[in-house]
């Protein structure tokens, strides 16, 4: 993607944060993904004995992961696997269609790692799985069928051998 396509998705960004009314006019001919087949599941433990993790649509990943493909306008369909023990310092964000200023700052706001790991430190929630997961959001197209047939599927059925119970889901 050119320097100037990024820039000016970034702009966007930072004006859609400024002026919100904005956002309803862009997401008029957005699409939508409705999920109407997934039931309700309730927890079947109480929450200081279940297991955890943290998943983004924020575009987080490691500095040293390839960042998400921000050259496809249809945004990119797959995740990035995180260390549950990895520091907030080693986060970075690959994402334009967000203005991540406040997250960059504070990374917890995206990936509350931090405050996860104190629920735990307070006996509030019994363990933290052993990585999170982090998707770009902003994902249309042909790559929405991507998301929903392959990559997220494969996140799913890594939390269930993980034996995760609930995941934290931190949406941009």
């Amino acid at each position: 993607m050119g320097k100037f396509k990024r820039m000016k998705n970034r702009t966007l960004a930072k004006v859609y944060t400024k002026i919100p009314a904005l956002v309803d006019l862009y997401a008029k001919g957005a699409e939508l993904v409705v999920n109407t087949t997934t039931p309700f599941s309730p927890l079947n433990k109480p929450l200081e004995r279940c297991r955890l993790v943290l998943v983004t649509t924020g575009g987080t990943h490691a500095r040293d992961q390839k960042p998400f493909d921000m050259s496809d306008k249809k945004g990119d369909p797959s995740y990035r696997e995180l260390p549950s023990d990895i520091d907030v310092e080693q986060l970075t964000i690959t994402h334009d269609y967000y203005n991540h200023a406040d997250a960059l700052a504070d990374p917890n706001l995206i990936l509350p790692i931090e405050p996860l790991r104190q629920l735990l430190h307070q006996g509030m929630i019994g363990s933290i799985g052993p990585r999170f997961f982090s998707f770009m959001g902003h994902v249309t197209g042909e790559h929405l069928e991507t998301l929903t047939d392959t990559t997220a599927p494969e996140v799913a059925a890594t939390l269930i051998a993980d034996e995760v119970d609930a995941a934290f889901l931190t949406p941009t």
